[in-house]
């Protein structure tokens, strides 16, 4: 019986190579035109970095910058998400104000005293994303006023899981001019004007 496979040919690895890295988006600049999908973290291709609700700030401080994120799932032990907290929570306001009304030293604020719980995490439908354009996620990240959008995929009936997440870092860095969504009203002016959504 003849074989249906096929050896396929062999290289010498003969130049200086290096590894893929995970968090390095492959595309170098998109266009508001670009499909959203381009510009998404496809969390079924890169593994979600998240932490334990009782770990210290310090902690999470240590797995951002060690992972190279500034986003991580905070998790039960049945790894079902129970919030998120970003870089921006933890260097912002809520760590100082959690220990002032508890009277408690920095060191003593868990995740789970400041993150975002899942009751107030707004996330996009992967439906919908599939059809948007880059321009798209840019404007509603702006009305969102967030440094990241998370993106709900539903697999099968009764079950639901985050698929993805744009980043206004990255989202900048690929269309090439700075999306701060905290920066002042004025600068909204000038980025709705560049989405082409004037008023």
């Amino acid at each position: 019986m003849p074989c249906i496979y096929q050896e396929l040919e062999i290289k010498t690895l003969q130049v200086a190579a290096t590894l893929c890295d995970p968090n390095k988006h492959p595309q170098e600049k998109v266009s508001l035109e670009d499909p959203a999908i381009d510009i998404m973290t496809d969390l079924t291709s890169i593994a979600a970095v998240t932490i334990s609700p009782s770990l210290s700030l310090s902690e999470a401080t240590d797995r951002m910058l060690k992972m190279k994120v500034k986003l991580l799932f905070v998790t039960d032990s049945k790894e079902r998400i129970v919030g998120l907290i970003t870089y921006s929570d933890i260097q912002g306001e809520r760590p100082i104000q959690f220990q002032q009304s508890n009277g408690i030293p920095r060191s003593e604020v868990c995740v789970l005293d400041i993150m975002t719980g899942i009751e107030n995490i707004e996330v996009l439908d992967w439906s919908a994303v599939e059809k948007a354009r880059v321009g798209d996620i840019a404007l509603t990240m702006k009305k969102l006023n967030r440094q990241h959008a998370l993106v709900l995929e539903q697999p099968a009936e009764g079950t639901y899981q985050i698929r993805g997440i744009f980043s206004i870092s990255l989202l900048s860095k690929l269309l090439g001019f700075q999306l701060d969504t905290t920066e002042v009203a004025k600068t909204f002016a000038e980025f709705e004007r560049v989405l082409g959504c004037d008023a």
